[in-house]
């Protein structure tokens, strides 16, 4: 944009000397607001040792690869000791490294090396449970006058065959389990193996933030925090009035063992501690939320809280709806007061972006369009390993072919989401010389990061150009979000305002069909000059009439 500055009133002059003036303070005033958040499981990512589970050296070796890609930080899903009743989320010691995925030593390699490369680390911190072989649990359930027994959640119940409740565990039957020796029920929201901390206890809290100042004071740049909702039980203890709603998606919302008002009490508490001992730091929280309105108290009232709840009403459409998209994003980005939104719709919980969203015919076309989805509206984005070369699920028979090893202990049904990174098309996709943990996809001859990152129209070349764009644009880095509407029920379509009137436009078609679209919402159409990035190909739109091609994602820039 030119300005005449010579013909321009003294007081317009002012005006817009002034707003050059503000502009430090329209950027964003964290790292983590505009953040690409990049998740690795651990066990498939790299392995380095011939072992066949991936390690932290193996993250360490493809650091240059996340950096190339435009990723900000890395979420490592836990790598402590296990048992793997749940594959690391039963924690057995908070403050080790599992010896299958290294030392202490390779964690501080880690993050020396991707300090060196403006790469952040976030330790995938488990704080609602711990492995029953924890120390603190064994000595909870040594005897009922131990100190620790307060440390997890014990009850009487009715004897040895009647809970205290029938409360319905996340991972299906009750959330209670009969220790036989002390002669009570303990409480666990998910697996036995994984029994709740008793988060009521103040030396629980203090141990729990104590484990965040290690690792902080270890490099960590935050954590994301696992099942934040389940931290606290209601202190009667209630009986479910409506026990076969929780064989839904409310058995995670149950207003007696989730979302209770002493979650943000402790949630501040570890904030604190963040700010006292690494500024800067962040957390990034799973938090499933019933509406916008609770998932808006999870920043605190003072922003006080989580800086980056995970936004699950966003994250768990799981069908092309355009509607429910656009109400998503519109919430997220105008009704969370100020807090920066969290898009993701992948993770190690998930079968893969091709598999869910997929038609089997137009599947590239889909996932491009998906990683727009989530890639260009203003706040933080989280990716899962492989979602830049399109990696798909492995079936459930080729798993059940490849059975079970000592690698492989048991079978787990997210397994298909969790399979190797394909690095190239040698044997095992470059991932490890000796048999692999799980399967490696069928077709890691063709989609892997060696073949896709020298091929302009592949998956992973199409990410690179969605990140790069985001960080590159000054409307889609700093603007605004702008709320339009598309005229057609397939079609989402926003923008991002910039201060001077920069703009970027993101237009995104849900459906196998051309549409036809007339945009509204801007004062005036701006105007438009040059296409950033599409598929299909577009030309600039000069109106807001337009047509896009079936799951065609076009954005659109001024000068």
């Amino acid at each position: 944009m030119n300005y005449n500055f010579a013909a321009m009133k003294p007081t317009l002059l002012l005006a817009l000397l002034l707003s050059f003036v503000a502009l430090p303070l329209l950027a964003q005033s964290h790292w983590y607001d505009h953040a690409v958040i990049y998740e690795i499981y651990p066990r498939s990512f790299q392995d380095t040792n011939g072992d066949g589970i991936g390690d932290l050296n193996g993250v360490t070796e493809h650091l240059d690869y996340l950096k190339d890609l435009g990723v900000d930080a890395i979420w490592l899903s836990p790598f402590f000791p296990s048992p793997n009743a749940d594959f690391g989320y039963d924690v057995a010691d908070y403050v080790n490294v599992a010896p299958e995925y290294g030392t202490l030593a390779d964690w501080d390699k880690l993050v020396k090396a991707a300090d060196q490369r403006g790469i952040r680390i976030l330790v995938d911190f488990v704080v609602n449970h711990t492995s029953d072989q924890h120390p603190w649990f064994l000595e909870s359930r040594s005897s009922r006058t131990n100190p620790k027994r307060d440390w997890y959640i014990w009850k009487d119940g009715g004897g040895p065959d009647k809970p205290p409740t029938h409360w319905e565990s996340g991972f299906g039957g009750y959330t209670w389990t009969w220790d036989d020796k002390t002669r009570q029920w303990y409480y666990h929201f998910f697996l036995p193996q994984q029994p709740d901390l008793n988060w009521r206890n103040p030396d629980v809290k203090k141990a729990m933030y104590d484990v965040a100042r290690f690792w902080l004071k270890r490099g960590a740049s935050g954590f994301r925090l696992d099942a934040t909702p389940y931290l606290f039980e209601d202190p009667k203890f209630p009986e479910d009035p409506n026990p076969p709603a929780a064989h839904s998606r409310d058995r995670f919302l149950r207003p007696y063992n989730a979302g209770l008002p002493e979650v943000h009490d402790a949630l501040r508490g570890l904030r604190k501690t963040l700010d006292d001992t690494r500024p800067e730091s962040v957390l990034l929280a799973e938090s499933l939320t019933p509406n916008i309105q609770e998932l808006a108290k999870l920043y605190g009232p003072n922003h006080d809280e989580v800086q980056l709840p995970m936004n699950f009403l966003f994250g768990d459409i799981k069908t092309l709806d355009a509607r429910e998209f656009k109400k998503q994003i519109d919430d997220a980005e105008t009704k969370l007061n100020g807090g920066t939104p969290v898009f993701l719709l992948s993770n190690h919980d998930r079968a893969r972006i091709w598999d869910v969203f997929g038609d089997g015919k137009h599947n590239q076309q889909i996932s491009k369009l998906i990683a727009a989805l989530i890639l260009t509206p203003p706040g933080t984005a989280q990716m899962y390993y492989g979602d830049e070369l399109a990696m798909k699920t492995v079936s459930k028979p080729e798993l059940a072919d490849f059975g079970i090893t000592p690698k492989r202990p048991h079978p787990d049904g997210r397994d298909g989401g969790r399979t190797p990174m394909q690095w190239d098309s040698s044997k095992n996709a470059g991932f490890t010389t000796d048999t692999p943990w799980l399967p490696i996809a069928k077709d890691f001859a063709t989609v892997n990061v060696a073949k896709e990152s020298h091929d302009p129209n592949s998956m992973y070349a199409w990410y690179s150009s969605l990140i790069h764009l985001r960080k590159e644009n000054v409307a889609m880095r700093d603007g605004i979000y702008v709320a339009l509407e598309s005229g057609n029920p397939h079609v989402v379509a926003f923008a991002c305002q910039q201060k001077l009137g920069e703009t970027a436009l993101i237009v995104l078609n849900m459906s196998g069909a051309e549409q036809k679209l007339e945009i509204s919402g801007f004062a005036s159409w701006p105007k438009f000059s040059r296409v950033l990035l599409s598929s299909p190909s577009a030309p600039t739109p000069h109106s807001g009439s337009l047509n896009i091609a079936p799951y065609g994602v076009m954005i659109a820039a001024t000068d």
